[in-house]
């Protein structure tokens, strides 16, 4: 069995179930990842200023399975309970003072974090397979009938595998899926929207009530203080906070200067409340092309190449982090069925 070679390209929940699934059972399991992190979405970015989780920002669990995996990360610190103070709206009473905080979202679902940033949620999942990260992946290229090899954007070659999972957004699975076989033409009709992401620390504490905003202005759908608000009252500046962009707004700005993205959310913030913020001493943005899932594919994961090539991520089942991983770990297990039995 340690002879069989998989590659997974996409070092996200669902590229990294999938590695992980594939090691515990003796599999040899290489990881690409096109940028220097791994995590995907579940994402952190360091500033001098603090760590903001720019991505994803919390995590929910519907699956026992799930729920399991998020006890286990909680079990070695790396998620945590979210219980932020959530308004829903236009943003509302942006004067009242901090102390009048109270813990609750109201929300039906527990609500995770990864811990101490969003990126370390995907702590359990990691093992000493090989992950060679700022490695794009543009092309796969048949090597006879039952190997694959590899091709990144630096003319480097890897293989031969025997199988491949591609965990990459929608539209770059597609483009490098479709040209092995018809059969990952369904992708196509999978639609994904963008986010842009603004970071943003305060040089002092909104004096918010709430700590987390659902849609306060139709521009952002998402506004929320970066790191735990427990404390807000003796927080130290700044205040760090995270604004995204609603998908249709984001989808108008696609290809907008990020500078300009950066001051019209502020703006929108503003204006939404209808308040004097605090100076800004940093703003930085990050645009998401590929965020959310409007329209899945609609089954765990996509196999084609007599099963030795599979399409899986969150797209296959939902805009979900919970779908990623699931996805990931059926999209594993079938492969694991076609080569091994």
């Amino acid at each position: 069995m340690a002879t069989i070679r998989i590659a997974i390209i996409g070092a996200g929940m669902a590229g990294l179930k999938a590695a992980s699934t594939f090691h515990r059972v003796g599999i040899n399991v290489t990881v690409f990842e096109k940028s220097r992190g791994t995590g995907g979405r579940l994402a952190t970015r360091r500033t001098k200023f603090g760590d903001f989780n720019h991505g994803t920002q919390y995590v929910t669990a519907l699956n026992p399975d799930f729920k399991a995996f998020l006890h286990q990360a909680e079990n070695r610190k790396a998620a945590r309970n979210w219980n932020p103070n959530l308004h829903r709206g236009a943003l509302a009473h942006l004067h009242m003072p901090s102390q009048s905080i109270t813990d609750g979202n109201a929300a039906k679902d527990i609500w995770y974090q990864g811990a101490p940033q969003m990126n370390k949620l995907i702590t359990p999942l990691l093992a000493p397979f090989e992950i060679c990260k700022q490695h794009r992946i543009i092309r796969i290229e048949t090597a006879g009938p039952r190997n694959f090899v590899l091709h990144d954007d630096m003319d480097g070659e890897f293989g031969p595998f025997d199988g491949v999972i591609v965990t990459a957004p929608a539209p770059q699975s597609a483009e490098l899926l479709q040209p092995l076989a018809a059969r990952f033409d369904p992708i196509a009709d999978v639609e994904m929207a963008p986010c842009w992401a603004v970071m943003i620390a305060f040089a002092k504490p909104l004096p918010t009530a709430f700590d987390a905003m659902i849609h306060p202005d139709p521009a952002i759908s998402w506004a929320a203080r970066s790191g735990d608000h427990r404390h807000l009252i003796h927080k130290p500046s700044p205040d760090l906070w995270v604004l995204h962009a609603s998908p249709e707004w984001s989808r108008d700005n696609l290809e907008e200067d990020k500078e300009r993205i950066a001051s019209r959310l502020l703006d929108k913030l503003r204006e939404a409340s209808g308040a004097k913020l605090p100076d800004v001493v940093f703003i930085n943005t990050h645009r998401w092309r590929y965020a959310r899932t409007i329209k899945p594919l609609g089954k765990s994961h996509l196999s084609g190449m007599n099963g030795r090539v599979i399409a899986a991520g969150d797209w296959c089942l939902g805009a979900r982090v919970e779908a990623a991983w699931r996805s990931g770990k059926c999209a594993a297990h079938a492969m694991i069925e076609t080569l091994i039995g």
